[in-house]
């Protein structure tokens, strides 16, 4: 099976690629692009560059995963800026060390979610719910507007948090947490 899976990544990543696509446009055929011809850096002022070999550097890139769940270290898009796809790293362990821990650093940035370890308290007043939590960073309280929209359930346990400013907040297994946190989240849930 994992070698199927290896063998689908190869195919993938040698089908014929196309130039970078407007977002306006309604032609769009993902470009995968080879590892090998990848090189991340880091601009003097911190932001990410990527030089594709023999083609070009691009001075800022953003990078998503784009089964973030699933499969967070396969198919990372890197893209222009917020809405120009570059192409898609099918497997970014194939890069050279630097540019994996580049890469690494950026996603490890776009999609910081802290780990919620115990829940204190989950108190509402006039629609906003006020979360008091312990996390893997230590303690914290943070407001989510509307539970329906804002807490994502992934089965069979898994939360996904959103509070009012964007930040996420996972539960792994909400089961697990200690009586008192299991206990709060079900009320609110």
């Amino acid at each position: 099976m994992q070698n199927e899976n290896i063998e689908k990544q190869a195919a993938l990543a040698a089908a014929p690629t196309a130039k970078p696509v407007s977002p306006e446009s309604d032609d769009f055929t993902p470009r995968y692009l080879d590892a090998a011809d990848l090189m991340f850096t880091r601009s003097e002022v911190g932001t990410t560059r990527l030089e594709i070999r023999n083609e070009a550097c691009y001075l800022r890139v953003v990078v998503r995963r784009l089964m973030p769940l699933s499969n967070p270290d396969s198919y990372i898009s890197l893209a222009a800026d917020e809405d120009t796809e570059i192409g898609i790293l099918v497997n970014p362990s194939a890069l050279a060390p630097e540019s994996q821990e580049i890469l690494q650093e950026e996603l490890d940035k776009r999609y910081f979610t802290p780990t919620i370890e115990k829940v204190y308290r989950v108190k509402e007043q006039f629609g906003i719910h006020e979360w008091e939590v312990k996390t893997e960073r230590g303690r914290i309280t943070f407001s989510v507007r509307g539970l329906n929209q804002n807490i994502k359930q992934v089965p069979p346990a898994r939360l996904f948090v959103t509070d009012v400013r964007g930040n996420r907040y996972d539960i792994p297994d909400y089961r697990k947490l200690d009586a008192q946190s299991y206990q709060q989240i079900q009320r609110h849930l």
